[in-house]
């Protein structure tokens, strides 16, 4: 099960997906409230609002009734930036719902500019709408180490999500306590980081707080920036194996 971060969709796993079916997963990316395909909605954008929904998701998936325990019906847990929350919230809700969980550069609650990432976001999705050639040009100039066809689909993705209720969500406040979700998760957990100085969202106090959250040997951090599938593929699918054959 693979969550995308914010302003993203299950299109940024494009890559991901297939190396994971290589390695025998059957791979499932969902499109969260106000992202991708889903509805755009002008509330309810928690991670416990967009946690349930991706409970729901899977209990249609699998023809299973979403009330209660689904049981452990995820073998590998994935969530990137918001999806790593989001993930999060799903198994300290549900101690079954899944045997593995993989957090791919969560982020702290002091590491962000919150008002600057929403007046960002708005500014971008507008520019996806009405420029996307521009956007595609600035975003490969500014991503030299993403490969071909990535940034087309960044900026399908902002043409696509809600900008302006994802910017008020933002604005209106996420509150959360990254160290404390990471305690509570109850099964074995892999937090892949990415560098401070190229970009990752989770620094200073907040990182430190975070993996000291989280058993010795949990964290790995990957030579990147804070979109680590995108920037570096084969070091976050290297981490993966290296840990699920460690873990046994």
């Amino acid at each position: 099960m693979l969550i995308h971060g914010v302003t993203s969709s299950s299109r940024t796993w494009w890559r991901v997906g297939p190396a994971l079916a290589e390695r025998g997963y059957r791979a499932l990316a969902v499109d969260l409230r106000g992202h991708g395909a889903s509805p755009r909605a002008v509330a309810g954008l928690s991670t416990t609002d967009l946690a349930a929904d991706v409970a729901e998701t899977v209990a249609a998936e699998l023809g299973t009734d979403p009330p209660g325990s689904l049981g452990p019906v995820v073998e590998l847990l994935v969530g990137h930036s918001l999806g790593a929350l989001v993930a999060l919230q799903l198994v300290g809700s549900d101690h079954g719902f899944a045997r593995r969980l993989v957090l791919e550069d969560p982020p702290g609650s002091n590491s962000i500019d919150w008002a600057g990432l929403a007046a960002g976001i708005e500014a971008d999705t507008r520019l996806a709408t009405t420029d996307p050639a521009t956007l595609r040009r600035d975003l490969e100039a500014a991503n030299p180490t993403w490969p071909p066809g990535e940034a087309e689909r960044r900026v399908a993705d902002l043409a696509d999500c809600d900008g302006r209720g994802i910017a008020a969500a933002l604005r209106a406040g996420v509150p959360f306590d990254l160290p404390a979700l990471l305690a509570a998760a109850p099964l074995p957990t892999l937090m892949l980081l990415a560098e401070e100085a190229l970009g990752s969202n989770l620094t200073g106090l907040d990182r430190k707080a975070a993996i000291e959250a989280l058993p010795s040997g949990s964290t790995r951090v990957l030579p990147a920036g804070h979109s680590l599938h995108r920037e570096a593929l084969d070091a976050w699918l290297a981490a993966l194996d290296a840990w699920v054959a460690a873990e046994g």
